[in-house]
């Protein structure tokens, strides 16, 4: 009797001890695993890019303004580029890597067109990432462009024109920039519009005009079309003006 109820002892304490430690090593894989899940759910990209404001001072118009801007995953996650899209037609923005590990970087680069624009300018690129924080880093473009070419009017609406008659004005062309200018031709598809460059050559702050005259055909209702205008510019080898009017009879 006595060694039965000894064994039945050791049995009953084996028993709990083998009961403690499974109930040990429960928590302790249910606690592994909370912070493999938590290590998981912290774990994300970052997207950061030292210099996101990119001034390139001032330039001449129609230059193009090249920039690369650089961004880092900062996180502890891989990075994805999605798109990559710009405020403006005149923006071009290309990505060397859309997958950047933990640690590395990648880099955009930005193309700007002035051509058509002058005075201070802001030019807008849109990243869109899988950062949580920030899905859409802007990076921005800007500066100050000066006309080297000032064409006035830089549109001719010449009103209502009656058949047959033929009605003349002038473009004023003024060289602003740093070097002499000559305008090469002044040309349109429209017969019924004929331009004549009066000077040619303008040194610099120096002032020309362009003689346009404009005579409606029968048949004309409305006129509507470009005064292309060649220049030894560099920078803007290219104007274009448009030139509108209507016939009376």
């Amino acid at each position: 009797m006595l060694y039965n109820r000894a064994t039945k002892q050791i049995s009953i304490s084996s028993a709990c001890e083998v009961f403690t430690m499974k109930s040990r090593m429960s928590v302790l894989f249910a606690f592994t695993l909370t912070l493999v899940f938590t290590s998981l759910a912290l774990a994300a990209p970052r997207a950061s890019v030292d210099q996101p404001i990119f001034d390139f001072g001032t330039v001449a118009q129609g230059k193009k303004v090249d920039h690369s801007f650089t961004i880092k995953n900062s996180g502890d996650a891989p990075l994805t580029i999605g798109q990559v899209s710009t405020s403006c037609g005149c923006t071009v923005a290309e990505v060397s890597s859309r997958s950047i590990p933990p640690g590395k970087s990648s880099n955009i680069k930005a193309s700007f067109d002035s051509t058509n624009f002058s005075g201070r300018i802001s030019k807008t690129i849109y990243v869109h990432t899988n950062d949580p924080k920030t899905l859409v880093y802007s990076l921005t473009i800007k500066g100050n462009l000066f006309e080297q070419i000032e064409i006035n009017p830089k549109q001719l609406n010449l009103g209502e024109i009656k058949v047959g008659t033929k009605k003349e004005t002038v473009i004023n062309i003024e060289n602003k920039g740093t070097q002499p200018l000559t305008v090469i031709s002044a040309k349109t598809a429209m017969p019924q519009v004929v331009a004549k460059i009066l000077k040619k050559k303008l040194k610099t702050g120096e002032s020309g005009t362009i003689s346009v005259a404009v005579t409606p055909r029968a048949g004309d209702r409305f006129l509507a079309g470009y005064l292309t205008i060649v220049t030894s510019s560099p920078e803007k080898p290219e104007i274009t003006i448009p030139v509108y009017a209507s016939t009376a009879k």
